[in-house]
């Protein structure tokens, strides 16, 4: 079926996770641009909202999103960086975010104005209240504190001109922040912002607002900044953590560049404990109107821990759109570092990285699709994806005759550790709705469960797609339908050579014998072919079902996978694919 044609390009993330602001709905409706990936109006997911040109984020998330720059001839930038790093879990979740902090002591030496045009050194508990900015020419104001810091009003730096001044805070025991800390670059005058670097002997609990922002300009605008935690207690790290490029403001008239996103670093020399982000997080390219940003790269690497993305988080990593070249998907990797142990990943919440599409009246092919790829250390860890879990890496919508994007990869690899997907995983190219427009080609999903190739010896590392899980890459829909990923031929490709030429490969035995471990598909695994005459992709199994045991280890002999409700399909004219359960 064709999509119909409406005020907003019809695209691949599909429904609103975030509430939109009237102001967002405005800045929206003043460009005319269209949202690409979601489908409908901006929120903080969708490549523009996250960034009305100078304005504050519209609701809370941690956000590296590349500057935007809608105007013709505009250049988006890349996402940035998001790398966490610590001792035990790292949690997405929104449902932990932190109670009141403690008080401040009556005690607690007050940081004023006028003791930071130097650097400033306090025994004991310090506290900021009100509104105090430091002073000085000095690119880094450092401020040492023995004790606990507690921020309740809002610390704000020095303005050098074309940056602003960082801060370091050099704190003995716990940083409270619950008012805000402001080194972002000055709204219209392109100023870069400064640089926070945090170290802490104890917990870290950012739940006010950090702002390391790039400053908006009309031509070239300022570049975020990065924000460096280590600490040794446990981080907190959510509400509104704020480094996205500037805006690039301007209507027209030349190039206009937006700023380059901050980044995030923690634990990269002292680990937290564990780490908890309880704040949306957005590293996705921003829009542009001559061409769009990359999304950029998250890595949650606990120690033995357990990477989670619970409830209703969201976790952003989409390609910009553009009028004509927007912006590929991003990278979430990482994972536990450390074997022995059982650290895994757990997925009830969602996550995006799909390409950047057309803009409503541009003209052009989408980008294609990022990749999740989770590659466990830990020989037990185990890889849950709940019926709750979205993992979406589409390929962006074409514009006019041009060819959608293709869609991503999504790879979680485990050594002995079970693979349970309730799940949806959506890896299909994307749509080109206009007349002449090629559907992209279907990405890849690769599941496999026995990464130190042991399986014989070894009876661990079960893949099951229950009842609700479902697998979908499938070529998506145009003038000309596109293809999932098949070998062109009869039969599929031979791996680990040619399997990139799966749509979908489901691999419970590495060590090519009989396994004690097992798979099945209770769910749906699909890849069609798109409208129109689309061909279907070929889906590939490896490994033995359930129940096929003998008292003495693996029976001997050959025990084919059931392909359980697999859909393979082309379109019209198109050939289907082809299935292999061996």
């Amino acid at each position: 079926m064709r999509m119909r044609r409406t005020g907003v390009r019809a695209g691949n993330g599909g429904g609103w996770p975030f509430a939109l602001t009237a102001g967002l709905a405005l800045l929206w409706s003043a460009t005319g641009c269209g949202g690409g990936n979601s489908g409908g109006p901006p929120g903080p997911i969708g490549g523009v909202g996250p960034n009305p040109p100078g304005g504050d984020l519209g609701s809370a998330a941690v956000s590296v999103q590349g500057g935007v720059a809608l105007a013709a001839g505009g250049q988006g930038q890349n996402g940035g960086v998001v790398h966490l790093v610590a001792q035990g879990d790292v949690s997405f979740d929104p449902t932990m975010a932190p109670g009141a902090p403690p008080a401040a002591p009556s005690g607690a030496t007050a940081v004023t104005s006028s003791a930071l045009a130097a650097d400033l050194s306090i025994s004991g508990d310090a506290v900021v209240t009100g509104t105090v900015t430091s002073a000085g020419s000095d690119a880094v104001r450092k401020i040492s504190v023995s004790g606990n810091l507690y921020v309740t009003g809002t610390l704000a730096s020095a303005d050098l001109g074309s940056a602003r001044q960082g801060f370091d805070l050099q704190v003995g025991g716990s940083l409270y922040v619950t008012g805000t800390l402001d080194a972002g670059g000055k709204a219209g005058s392109g100023e870069a912002a400064g640089a926070i670097t945090v170290q802490a002997g104890g917990d870290v609990v950012l739940d006010g607002k950090v702002i390391l922002r790039g400053g908006s300009a009309d031509a070239q605008a300022g570049a975020g900044a990065k924000l460096t935690i280590d600490a040794n207690g446990a981080l907190r790290l959510g509400n509104v953590i704020d480094a996205r490029g500037g805006a690039a403001t301007g209507s027209g008239g030349g190039t206009l560049v937006a700023g380059a996103a901050g980044e995030i670093h923690v634990g990269e020399t002292a680990p937290p404990t564990s780490i908890t982000v309880f704040a949306p997080v957005v590293a996705s390219g921003g829009a542009g109107g001559a061409s769009a940003g990359k999304g950029g790269t998250i890595t949650p690497e606990p120690d033995t821990g357990t990477v989670s993305v619970a409830g209703s988080m969201e976790i952003d990593l989409r390609g910009g759109d553009s009028m004509s070249v927007p912006g590929t998907g991003g990278l979430l990797n990482g994972g536990a570092r450390k074997d022995p142990g059982s650290g895994g990943v757990h997925v009830t919440g969602e996550i995006v990285a799909s390409g950047g599409s057309i803009m409503m009246g541009g003209n052009g092919n989408g980008a294609d699709g990022g990749r999740i790829d989770m590659e466990l250390v830990p020989t037990d860890g185990a890889v849950a994806i709940d019926g709750t879990g979205k993992i979406t890496v589409k390929g962006g919508s074409s514009g006019g005759s041009g060819t959608a994007g293709g869609g991503g990869h999504v790879w979680f690899w485990t050594k002995d550790g079970d693979e349970t997907i309730a799940g949806t995983i959506d890896v299909s190219g994307g749509d080109a709705p206009d007349a002449g427009g090629v559907g992209g080609q279907g990405g890849m999903i690769y599941f496999f469960s026995d990464n130190n190739h042991n399986g014989v010896q070894v009876c661990k590392g079960n893949l099951w797609v229950t009842s609700s899980g479902t697998l979908i890459a499938s070529g998506g829909n145009g003038s000309v339908g596109g293809s999932g990923r098949n070998n062109g031929a009869s039969g599929v490709a031979s791996f680990p050579a040619n399997q990139e030429e799966f749509a979908i490969f489901l691999n419970c035995d590495g060590e090519h014998g009989n396994t004690c471990n097992w798979m099945k598909n209770e769910g749906h695994v699909i890849a069609r072919g798109g409208v129109h005459n689309g061909n279907g992709g070929d889906v590939t199994y490896h490994g033995i079902p359930p129940g096929v045991l003998g008292t003495g280890g693996p029976n001997s002999g050959d025990y084919p996978v059931p392909p359980g409700n697999v859909d393979t399909a082309a379109d019209g004219s198109g050939t289907n694919g082809d299935f292999d359960g061996q």
